[in-house]
């Protein structure tokens, strides 16, 4: 047995993240420093704040409501100063976070409620009846696989809905509630996060204190000069998604990390706040890094602070990278993790060149092997094989789903990423491939099996299947989908209006990440395995046929 493995560090056990949030990496911190921002209700908050207002909300929660040790409550928020009050309050009264992207559409909202059961919801007004009618979808959901949920509590926040009490104005307790303690955290759950499985619809990966608390401790170990009070960043991914909860919500608070909460992205938006917060770090989604490097908006704005812009999810060809580089003085650095890691696997040193394609070393105790694919055995040294991965921030397992921990952990204690990486003799990781089918459009994941569920219930359909189409002038890959024709659709025209159809009838279904905009086209059968497995590889090249593109698009296979 071969594992990999960095440096060590002691990692508190008995820390839990509200006492996290009540402690600094930096002993100088103060607690006026400023910590957040947002562009929704204009609010700003310091550490001190925080620590306050959080305390107050958690102390008039428990007050009304006496929740149950670990009670789940789900959060539906635009990114804001209130989703940090709420997210540290609510794990304050020992309660479990339930993150959802609150711009998703209702069927999406009341699968993730499905997936996680909350007991409290906490909405964004305007968004009330798409969750109302999400409630229905998850009871529906359940009930079908013979579970009876208990509709929870709903609760609104930042903006009212009639007749629903409103945080904090009906909830904000007169003192703080006191700060709990547990004297081992491992077991104790902070959040149910929803990621993309490669099979069926997303999961509720579950990450406990520990798991949060182990790799705030492990980055600042890793790289103080990176995450410190000097940073600071204007955040525009959704903080439902982990790699904006770990960030602003927990490492910001205990090293003085600042972030501005954009509710929704805009380059001009983004190019106004990096000038007027002096922003010295990036998030590098593909599309942004492509819109950067082909615009003015770095000239028009002030990006002078500018030090760096994480990339990751898609390789960048060097004319890119140079016109990307003469922008701003930041430089690129290679980021990777996943919701299984509670964020961040290995993160490239703010002061640390490396070779094309490597992200860096692994992150303080983080241990892990590479397998052959499919079986409990390692590859040789040098070769590439499956990543998989041990350590105090991996998660445990799958909220109410065993069959997917099964799968996840095919030996105790160890999580398969079905990532296919490389690790060189000094610690260093390569991502080569996935063996996963997760669709990365533009840092979101999509699940092909999600889609192919409405792409087979269309009329139209015999059978479909979904795969990925590279997108050369976007840099990401999209969603694109083949089917198998009914017969009574003929010839050119019919077939056309027929892949046309699809299209619209899916993209009306799901979010706008999840969009066919790879398009629909014909086959005349689905290429299989002997078990009756889709071989997508071969599927995606499949594209003599007719589709509902009008235009081509410049892909790469």
């Amino acid at each position: 047995m071969r594992i990999y493995k960095a440096e060590t560090i002691s990692i508190p056990r008995d820390q839990n993240l509200t006492e996290l949030l009540h402690s600094a990496a930096y002993p100088t911190l103060p607690e006026s420093h400023l910590i957040a921002k947002d562009s929704l209700t204009n609010r700003s908050i310091t550490i001190g704040e925080l620590r306050e207002r959080a305390g107050r909300i958690a102390k008039g929660l428990h007050d009304e409501f006496r929740p149950v040790d670990q009670a789940r409550w789900a959060v539906v928020l635009p990114n804001s100063v209130e989703y940090l009050e709420i997210f540290q309050a609510l794990l304050w009264t020992g309660g479990v976070g339930c993150p959802i992207n609150y711009a998703l559409k209702a069927a999406e909202i009341g699968h993730a409620l499905a997936v996680s059961r909350p007991h409290f919801v906490v909405v964004y007004g305007p968004t009330m009846p798409t969750v109302l009618e999400a409630v229905e979808i998850s009871v529906k959901e359940l009930a079908e696989e013979g579970i009876k949920w208990q509709r929870p509590a709903i609760i609104t926040m930042i903006s009212r809905a009639a007749g629903y009490k409103h945080i904090p104005d009906d909830f904000y307790g007169a003192e703080r509630l006191p700060v709990p303690h547990h004297n081992d955290t491992s077991k104790r759950l902070a959040s149910i996060h929803l990621s993309s499985g490669t099979t069926g619809k997303p999961k509720g990966v579950e990450l406990t204190h520990f798991n949060f608390v182990a790799n705030c401790h492990q980055l600042v170990a890793h790289d103080p000069k990176q995450f410190g009070p000097a940073s600071k960043t204007v955040a525009f991914t959704p903080w439902a998604h982990i790699a904006m909860t770990t960030t602003p919500l927990f490492l910001g608070p205990y090293s003085g990390m600042f972030h501005h909460a954009m509710p929704q992205y805009s380059l001009e938006k983004l190019g106004e706040l990096v000038g007027s917060n002096h922003a010295t770090n990036f998030q590098g989604v593909p599309s942004v890094v492509l819109t950067l490097a082909n615009s003015d908006v770095t000239s028009r704005y002030d990006f002078t602070h500018a030090q760096t812009i994480m990339v990751g999810g898609a390789p960048l060809k060097q004319d890119l990278i140079d016109r990307l580089l003469s922008k701003a003085p930041w430089k690129l650095r290679q980021v990777y993790g996943m919701t299984e890691a509670a964020g961040y696997v290995a993160y490239q040193k703010l002061d640390e060149e490396l070779p094309d394609g490597v992200v860096g070393k692994l992150l303080p105790n983080i241990e892990a092997r590479l397998m052959k694919e499919g079986i409990t055995e390692d590859v040789a040294v040098g070769e590439t094989g499956e990543l998989w991965l041990r350590g105090p921030n991996i998660t445990q397992g799958y909220a109410f789903n065993k069959e997917a921990n099964d799968n996840a952990f095919p030996l105790p204690g160890w999580y398969n990423t079905g990532d296919v990486c490389k690790i060189d003799d000094r610690g260093r990781v390569s991502i080569v491939g996935r063996t996963k089918e997760l669709i990365k459009y533009k840092g979101f994941q999509v699940a092909p099996a999600e889609l192919e569920s409405y792409l087979n219930s269309h009329p139209h359909v015999v059978e479909g299947g979904v795969g990925a189409t590279w997108d050369e002038s976007q840099l990401t890959e999209l969603p694109t989908a083949w089917v198998v024709l009914r017969d009574h659709i003929k010839g050119d025209e019919e077939t056309k209006k027929a892949l046309v159809d699809i299209h619209e009838n899916i993209d009306a279904q799901v979010s706008g990440y999840k969009k066919l905009r790879g398009g629909v086209w014909h086959i005349p059968a689905l290429p299989k395995n002997p078990t009756g497995k889709i071989l997508r590889k071969v599927m995606v090249e499949m594209r003599d046929g007719l589709s509902s593109l009008e235009h081509k698009i410049v892909s790469k296979l």
